[in-house]
């Protein structure tokens, strides 16, 4: 089959391309960080292990929260003391993502509703017939 990685080697891949989509896009999330975040949903659906398959295609929003705060921190490296302001920070990222987060999810879902139909139970009985002899 190919390549397939384990399941939070998949969600790194999925936090790298937000990433890069974030630093392509800077503070506005554009459709520039939305194609970035909906590749990265899309390679990491489709290259993860079967078994991590549901967990990985609805975990856009997750990966993307992790991403945003760890960005905002950066940006405000004494955050502790004020914590509206890292809030007021934050927001509008979660904001603005919302719309490119809902279409990574609906890619990587597709990827994986196609990963398990194209898949079938051919996979699994092989594993049933081993099984019995």
């Amino acid at each position: 089959m190919g390549v397939q990685l384990p399941s939070l080697a998949a969600l790194a891949v999925l936090a790298v391309f937000a990433q890069v989509g974030i630093w392509v896009d800077g503070d506005n999330l554009s459709w520039s960080f939305g194609v970035w975040m909906i590749v990265g949903a899309v390679l990491a659906s489709a290259l993860v292990r079967r078994i991590g398959l549901w967990t990985v295609a609805p975990a856009p929003p997750v990966v993307f929260v992790i991403v945003a705060v760890g960005n905002a921190a950066w940006r405000r490296l004494a955050f502790w003391g004020n914590s509206k302001e890292f809030v007021a920070d934050a927001v509008p990222w979660f904001v603005n993502g919302f719309p490119w987060l809902a279409a990574s999810v609906g890619a990587a879902l597709v990827v994986a509703v196609v990963r398990v139909w194209s898949g079938g139970t051919r996979g699994n009985a092989g594993l049933r017939r081993r099984g019995r002899q």
